[in-house]
């Protein structure tokens, strides 16, 4: 699809955040040391299949659906979503959320609230502390993952989520009432928790192993890496791997390499006056046309054209 027209101004929100969560890893800063949250509104766009790509932070983060139908990986769970669904995705869980594959079905649109533990908890040792929050960073008291409208809880949930929502671009004036409403939110899952997982042990130690490929992944993006390579890192067989790879992000490792290639050449065409040809090689690409029929796929349109794009912005 060529993309001749000047871009509104939703459309350049939504090319800044889609670079922006495409390449979000666990050391994006969400706020401030000295106000630990985040506020992110995510509006639906039907040429970006995966408004969140696998990656994991510290944070906790809560995400409302608020129009379209998809999918949401979290760990090695598989979970569909749809509007009015609310997700509670705990602190290091490997997460991503794709559009249903349905033509008929709008894109995802999400609201999400990521904050740090210290912005709830106590700094001492009491009741509050002892019964909501050292008992979930044990494992003893799990959240449930997904909060859908017809669960008891979910209007309350809902509820304080709005009222945060309603702050977007007035958070330093409210940030008592932000605490406060995660706070709110914090009971409610409380209230419909349930026991903790027998699985955990092997979740954790799968979750280590994909936060390590991951790693290696960014870090290595521009070399030649081949699945053999990658598997052997785990000491899993090619086969064992794929499968692995595949349950816990969602995509497979060469879909997820692309994917993580083609984020990075989209800010270098925005940031660097360099050479196609030269991004292309620099993100891992020796074959220029199979870069450009790559980048094609992911962003229906050709690199040539997104850098227009993006200088029209500026």
């Amino acid at each position: 699809m060529s993309v001749k027209h000047s871009p509104t101004h939703s459309e350049e929100n939504l090319l800044r955040r889609r670079a922006d969560y495409a390449q979000m890893h666990e050391t994006r800063p969400h706020g401030s040391l000295r106000f630990h949250f985040q506020l992110y509104e995510i509006l639906p766009d039907p040429r970006w299949p995966a408004p969140i790509s696998p990656h994991w932070h510290e944070e906790y983060e809560l995400l409302m659906i608020t129009g379209g139908k998809g999918t949401a990986f979290l760990g090695n769970r598989r979970i569909e979503v749809g509007s009015g669904d609310i997700l509670f995705i705990d602190g290091g869980i490997i997460h991503s959320l794709f559009t249903a594959e349905s033509e008929s079905d709008p894109p995802l649109a999400f609201s999400a609230l990521v904050f740090g533990q210290d912005l709830l908890s106590s700094c001492g040792s009491d009741d509050i502390q002892q019964q909501f929050f050292s008992r979930h960073q044990s494992g003893e008291l799990v959240f449930r993952e997904i909060i859908r409208p017809s669960d008891p809880v979910w209007e309350k949930i809902r509820d304080a989520f709005d009222e945060i929502r309603s702050f977007e671009g007035k958070e330093e004036e409210n940030k008592l009432l932000i605490k406060a409403g995660l706070l709110r939110i914090w009971h409610f899952l409380a209230l419909s928790a349930c026991s903790s997982r027998s699985d955990e042990k092997e979740s954790g130690r799968k979750a280590l192993l994909i936060k390590e490929t991951l790693s290696f992944i960014h870090e290595n993006y521009g070399q030649d890496l081949t699945l053999k390579e990658l598997a052997n890192r785990v000491h899993l067989s090619e086969g064992q791997f794929c499968r692995f790879f595949r349950s816990e992000v969602g995509m497979t490792a060469v879909e997820y390499l692309n994917f993580y290639r083609i984020g990075i050449a989209c800010t270098r065409l925005i940031q660097k006056p360099l050479p196609i040809w030269e991004i292309a090689l620099d993100c891992g690409y020796n074959n220029i046309s199979y870069f450009n029929r790559t980048f094609r796929r992911y962003m229906h349109c050709t690199p040539g054209e997104y850098r227009k794009m993006q200088s029209e912005l500026r």
